[in-house]
């Protein structure tokens, strides 16, 4: 199945005193990238949350909110010593240096961002265990959630995709209805413009020159292009059945579509009525080759 890397997942785990929220939000990234807020007292927890994300998601950026309430009955805060210290001399150096009245006062210091922190070390090992278990309790709840937006996500992606590559498809059979008379069509456009600048050559040259000229217009053909591109339609299908990064594997196939196409375009340029019907189709295929590029970009 695949999945969308667009999603939002939210859920909360309880106990007596304790109450864990887990919200998490998912966007399109290269590579599995996590981005973690929590109450700094907890930072310890984040590995629990880490490992359950990694088992659960290969891509995607996902940024995770944390609240952590609980109401214990014997709390220790931890103050930065350092930072007042600091603070101190700060404000020592600039009464020093310009005229400013006033003391330093606890008012002012308690104000400190980051001062105090309520600390998490003297918590017991059924303590540690308890908010272990209920930040893992809301993480899963709040991924699977996640993952079914993902999923709806995702199957509103593939039926987009599998639009556009019929549309490729119908495409591809107008470049091959129009390539069956290519080589012949070719060759006497060439030699017609041979005849209009240099009729002696062409008369002189006879049969030779018309050989030269189906050879010339053999290793013009299309027909190794639109076989491969015919074969990577049908490679992009099956990748909708793959479990893992079935994305990557798109946007590779569809750069090699890209490709072939080019070589097409490249190849027909030069011809009138014929060359223009092929190429308007091929122009339309780069058109869905680089929208379905875009939609890829949110598989994983």
């Amino acid at each position: 199945m695949i999945y969308s890397m667009t999603g939002f997942g939210s859920a909360r785990a309880e106990a007596p005193n304790l109450s864990v929220l887990v919200e998490i939000k998912s966007v399109n990234h290269r590579y599995l990238d996590v981005h973690i807020k929590i109450p700094g007292e907890y930072q310890n927890f984040e590995h629990v949350i880490r490992q359950k994300i990694s088992n659960a998601f290969k891509r995607g950026r996902l940024d995770v909110f944390v609240r952590i309430d609980y109401k214990r009955e014997n709390i220790k805060l931890d103050v930065n010593e350092q930072l007042i210290r600091a603070y101190v001399k700060m404000l020592s150096e600039l009464k020093a240096a310009f005229p400013i009245q006033g003391e330093v006062t606890l008012d002012m210091i308690t104000r400190l961002p980051g001062l105090v922190a309520i600390s998490t070390s003297d918590l017991s090992a059924e303590e540690n265990e308890l908010i272990a278990q209920k930040i893992g309790e809301a993480t899963s709840a709040a991924l699977v959630q996640l993952k079914q937006m993902r999923i709806t996500e995702g199957q509103s992606l593939v039926a987009d995709i599998d639009r556009r590559i019929s549309s490729i498809d119908r495409h591809l059979q107008t470049i091959l209805a129009h390539s069956k008379d290519f080589i012949e069509h070719y060759r006497q456009q060439l030699i017609a413009r041979l005849n209009e600048l240099a009729p002696q050559l062409v008369a002189d040259s006879g049969h030779r020159l018309e050989t030269e000229a189906l050879l010339y217009a053999e290793r013009s053909d299309i027909a190794e292009e639109t076989t491969r591109l015919h074969s990577h339609l049908d490679q992009f299908a099956g990748l909708k059945n793959l479990e893992d990064e079935a994305g990557k594997r798109m946007d590779f196939l569809l750069q090699e579509m890209n490709r072939e196409v080019t070589t097409i375009l490249s190849k027909t340029s030069g011809l009138d009525e014929l060359g223009a019907h092929i190429g308007q189709a091929a122009i339309e295929i780069k058109v869905e080759i680089e929208k379905l590029r875009e939609q890829v970009q949110n598989l994983e």
